[in-house]
């Protein structure tokens, strides 16, 4: 399934408010959109289901094969929008915003943008590589790909993409998601170049989606100065390594970018796992840490179990615990605990990196224990409550 570069990004500014990414099967989406026809909440444009022919409609059947090609539909609350469709996995992507945010013109107007930006990625251009380890790279980050789509990460490389043995040492994997406006798109030469600046070496570049890539440097390189011989002494130093990663790409070019990386790897055994344990960090940090951009595997490790449990026992226990965590709604009250977590509910230190005085920062924290009952200076308390914030985060839109 094609994913549409830019264009999300193009239609988030015309309305306002950001869309929520999903994906579901072709199943789900012609019951879903087969529900709504027949509750006449459907506002469909010009080349989709009207309104006038739900009354020609009886059969459900007939219902079934009509939702597949909507492109879009409401419910009460939400609009969701048709991005593309994966038959032979039997899914559909799909857009979906408030309802508040979209009047039917406007409506019309996305469903023309997705449908003609949908038209040009059909016209592929047959791709003509310099040299043959470009091909080589390439046709590697085709086979990852399908690696990801399959849910298969557990087999080796085949021994045809070996690049003359450089996969068969320990290199660290980085992974670089990009959202670029179309002018300023990123091409792989040109990132390759401004990599292997920053690394002072040449290094691995494999393009493995549409402005997403992985990439592998020496380890000398970048945890080689470790004072200590230590797993810890490694993790600080690639951080820190990340962040003038970060910052030199984000001065290179416009947009918005996530990095994320793990540590040493053979990529001949290993590069298919890695690649997908350093995408679900960034699926991760984007869904409960949107303010930042860099996203390690070893510090998600809460949110990882978080995003497993069902969202309705989520909201169970959003709405038995927290009380429906009204509290958390108030932006002050968010930066309040996020600080004094990250912290480790440090109450003095808390209080200098917000600016505000102690006392202040206490009748904060007393506040929040009279609205919900939990005192997170307490360790079980802060427990919760730390568990609750992030269910909260990304249960909040559903």
């Amino acid at each position: 399934m094609k994913l549409i570069p830019d264009l999300k990004q193009q239609i988030e500014a015309i309305i306002g408010t950001t869309l929520d990414e999903s994906v579901i099967t072709i199943e789900e989406w012609n019951q879903y959109g087969s529900s709504s026809t027949h509750r006449r909440t459907v506002q469909v444009a010009h080349n989709t289901l009207t309104k006038e022919a739900e009354g020609f409609i009886q059969d459900d059947e007939m219902l079934d094969g009509l939702a597949t090609d909507v492109s879009s539909w409401r419910t009460q609350d939400l609009i969701y929008f048709k991005v593309g469709m994966n038959e032979e996995e039997g899914t559909v992507l799909y857009w979906a915003c408030s309802v508040d945010a979209v009047t039917l013109e406007v409506q019309r107007l996305i469903e023309l943008l997705i449908s003609s930006h949908k038209e040009a990625l059909d016209e592929e251009q047959p791709v003509i590589y310099e040299n043959d380890r470009e091909q080589q790279l390439a046709e590697l980050g085709q086979w990852l790909r399908k690696q990801m789509e399959q849910k298969v990460q557990q087999e080796p490389i085949p021994d045809h993409f070996s690049l003359d043995g450089e996969l068969n040492t320990e290199k660290i994997p980085f992974l670089l998601q990009c959202e670029t406006p179309d002018a300023h798109r990123i091409r792989s030469k040109e990132l390759n170049k401004l990599l292997e600046s920053y690394f002072g070496e040449e290094i691995i570049l494999i393009p493995v989606g549409e402005q997403e890539w992985v990439f592998l440097g020496d380890e000398q390189i970048v945890t080689g100065e470790a004072e200590e011989d230590t797993t810890e002494a490694r993790k600080d130093l690639l951080n820190a390594f990340c962040q003038g990663l970060y910052e030199l790409v984000a001065s290179e070019w416009a947009g918005v970018f996530h990095l994320s990386a793990s540590l040493p790897c053979i990529p001949a055994k290993q590069l298919s796992p890695v690649t997908a344990l350093l995408q679900e960090s960034v699926h991760l940090g984007r869904a409960f840490h949107v303010a930042q951009h860099i996203h390690l595997p070893w510090d998600l490790q809460l949110e990882r179990l978080v995003d497993s449990i069902p969202v309705q026992q989520r909201l169970r226990f959003i709405q038995e615990t927290g009380k429906g965590t009204v509290l958390f709604s108030d932006s002050e009250t968010l930066a309040t605990l996020e600080t004094f977590f990250n912290l480790d509910c440090n109450v003095s230190e808390t209080a200098k990196r917000l600016f505000i005085h102690r006392n202040t920062l206490v009748y904060r924290l007393d506040k929040i224990k009279q609205e919900i009952g939990y005192d997170v200076r307490n360790f079980e308390s802060a427990v919760l409550v730390r568990l609750l914030l992030l269910m909260y985060k990304v249960t909040k839109k559903l």
